[in-house]
């Protein structure tokens, strides 16, 4: 069929340039409103989503260098813990440390994951690198318990700071479906060769040149090692304002710290628009004082320290932490304009369901860890090595693997539900063969064998569940929520664990103590409380003699009931499980159009030129 004859004289000619001037402003001016709407730090993610392959490329390569590099000085560095401290001779001061740090550790988790949506994801890779980098200084040159102290606190923030903001950039620029995968792969390949070669780098510089010359080197390797993520990052960040800057006239003012502050506002109205409107300083402060009146008195309460129950001060700090927590919670629902952690969040039912999963599975792992490396030595007779690797390695290496394999499952089931519901009866049931294997048959504990095995199951579980539990609170909240409840659902771990070492010494000391009494022979009843105190003590005597049978029986038993114990606080688990949302992994993310998902072909491509792009492309084909 012919096609109809053109008007004689008519020419099609393109739209005149007034015509494109008319009509590209509003174009513009209504891509740049939409993008207003984000925070500084998803907009920041997207200009390395949309951006070429080799720009996101680069990024992750530098993102998994770093993560490996993380993992490799963690892993090394906690080896010259003893000898570090050995020379201070400070130790009370060094327990104090330890609770300070495991405080600033869960309080860092919600805190950086709002500044990151504030500041954006490039500034809180390079803070938390920084401070990083300040803390092996200081511990490199520290000369007193005290320098330690310091140093101890902004590795908290560095490491943690950098590994919630690479698991919220990672949650920017994949979809749902292929998320777990991207958030699993960085730490399942840094974290199972560094768990074993840091050791080894360890025991050299203990050889060689010392422990100070073990955390200066990595002063100096980590700054190196963040070249390649932090310039990819920022020169990104930097071309793509440039095109934007040619394309429309005007670069994007996202909604961060500064947009609601004007430069003609006095200096006390911007201080306030800034601390009080954006920050949310009063929300921040009340939580962060709850969580610390409350984690003090729990940490402190741990190990060696159970009977501090009964001193008043420390039953005020936790009433009164739990009403500033409530305060809080009422501050950020009824009268916070830009609330820290989003009110409806904790309505969420899937939000809640995976934080309760979270603080119950860590609690449990406190409660019956904390004391297995003594009781594999004392009880088991194992050597201090093959104690490692029953109680860490063994669950660690199960739980990275698995996560990856869970992740592959959701990529090609685009569900989560049903791993979360897979993984949670796998920790119930390794933790429940512990309450065999610790005392079998009442007269001694299960091999190295049977306890791998165990531990691997626990760990299997713990992959899966975890890894689709994280991906389904990512999926059911808005995109620039994502790194809020990514921070809060990391910050329930820290929180489970507190409570379960508390409840842990508790435990030991209730019941340790009063065997050893019960069963030493009464020549050696009189050293209860030094074999109590100190498990060297313990191991003086050799196995066959009749004390050694009284400390192992006493040692069995007590940690039978940490074990009871601990499979008691999963049990809940099989309820919270239900509550997670069975979430289509196939959709696109709350507050993400199909359109945004979509990689741009060009640098800086928007979507209406994409659009556009393609329309023409179509009429070319026709």
């Amino acid at each position: 069929m012919a096609a109809p004859s053109r008007p004689q004289g008519a020419q099609e000619r393109p739209p005149s340039s007034n015509q494109e001037h008319k009509q590209s402003p509003s174009v513009d001016e209504a891509s740049l409103s939409e993008e207003k709407g984000r925070s500084w730090g998803v907009l920041q993610s997207d200009l390395i989503r949309k951006a070429p392959k080799k720009w996101i490329i680069l990024a992750f390569c530098g993102l998994y260098l770093m993560t490996f590099i993380f993992a490799f000085e963690s892993h090394t560095t906690t080896t010259y813990a003893a000898y570090a401290t050995s020379n201070f001779k400070g130790h009370s001061l060094l327990s104090a440390s330890r609770v300070v740090n495991a405080i600033t550790m869960l309080l860092t988790y919600p805190i950086v994951a709002k500044l990151s949506d504030l500041f954006g994801r490039a500034q809180l890779f390079a803070f938390s690198i920084f401070l990083s980098v300040i803390s092996l200084i200081l511990f490199a040159a520290c000369q007193n318990i005290e320098t330690y102290f310091v140093a101890g606190f902004f590795g908290a923030i560095g490491s943690v700071g950098f590994g919630i903001t690479q698991q919220i950039f990672i949650s920017d620029v994949t979809t749902l479906r292929n998320r777990g995968i991207w958030l699993s792969l960085p730490d399942t390949i840094a974290g199972i060769p560094t768990l074993y070669l840091g050791t080894y780098v360890a025991d050299a510089f203990l050889d060689g040149p010392g422990w100070r010359w073990g955390y200066g080197m990595w002063s100096v390797v980590e700054p190196v090692s963040a070249l390649p993520l932090l310039l990819t990052l920022f020169l990104r960040e930097r071309k793509a304002k440039k095109e934007q800057r040619a394309r429309s006239g005007a670069v994007v003012r996202p909604n961060n710290v500064l947009s609601e502050i004007r430069p003609e506002d006095s200096l006390p109205t911007k201080a306030y628009k800034l601390l009080w409107v954006e920050l949310d300083l009063p929300g921040a402060a009340l939580l962060i004082a709850g969580l610390a009146l409350v984690l003090v008195p729990v940490s402190l309460t741990g190990r060696g320290n159970s009977t501090a129950w009964g001193n008043a001060s420390f039953i005020a700090m936790v009433v009164v932490g739990f009403v500033l927590c409530v305060a809080f919670l009422v501050w950020d629902a009824r009268f916070a304009r830009k609330p820290f952690i989003p009110f409806k969040l904790v309505r969420h039912r899937t939000v809640v369901a995976a934080c309760a999963m979270c603080v119950l599975d860590f609690m449990h792992y406190s409660l019956f860890t904390v004391f297995l490396p003594s009781y594999l030595q004392v009880a088991g007779h194992f050597s201090a090595g093959h104690a490692t690797r029953i109680d860490s390695n063994s669950l660690r290496v199960a739980f990275q693997i698995a996560s990856l394999v869970a992740a592959l499952l959701m990529r090609y089931t685009n569900r989560a539900k049903m791993w979360v519901l897979a993984g949670v009866p796998l920790c119930v049931l390794g933790q429940g063969l512990e309450i065999y294997l610790v005392n079998v048959g009442g007269t001694h504990p299960a091999g190295e064998a049977a306890f791998i095995a165990a531990k691997s199951l626990v760990g299997v579980g713990r992959g899966f569940y975890q890894t689709a539990a994280q991906v389904c609170v990512q999926a059911v909240v808005r995109r620039d929520e994502v790194a809020v409840a990514t921070g809060v659902f990391f910050a329930s771990m820290n929180l489970g664990g507190a409570a379960g070492t508390s409840v842990a010494g508790a435990v030991w000391r209730a019941n340790l103590l009063p065997k050893l009494a019960e069963y030493l022979p009464a020549a050696a009843r009189g050293r209860a409380a030094q074999i109590f105190g100190s498990i060297v003590a313990a191991q003086r005597y050799p196995a066959g003699s009749p004390e050694r049978a009284a400390i192992d029986r006493a040692y069995r038993e007590t940690q039978r009931l940490l074990a009871i114990g601990a499979t008691c606080i999963l049990v809940p688990m099989l309820a919270a499980m239900w509550f997670v949302e069975n979430v289509d992994l196939s959709r696109n993310p709350k507050g993400m159009s199909s359109d945004d998902e979509s990689e741009g072909e060009g640098e800086g491509e928007t979507k209406v030129e994409r659009k556009n792009r393609v329309e023409t492309e179509k009429k070319v084909q026709l």
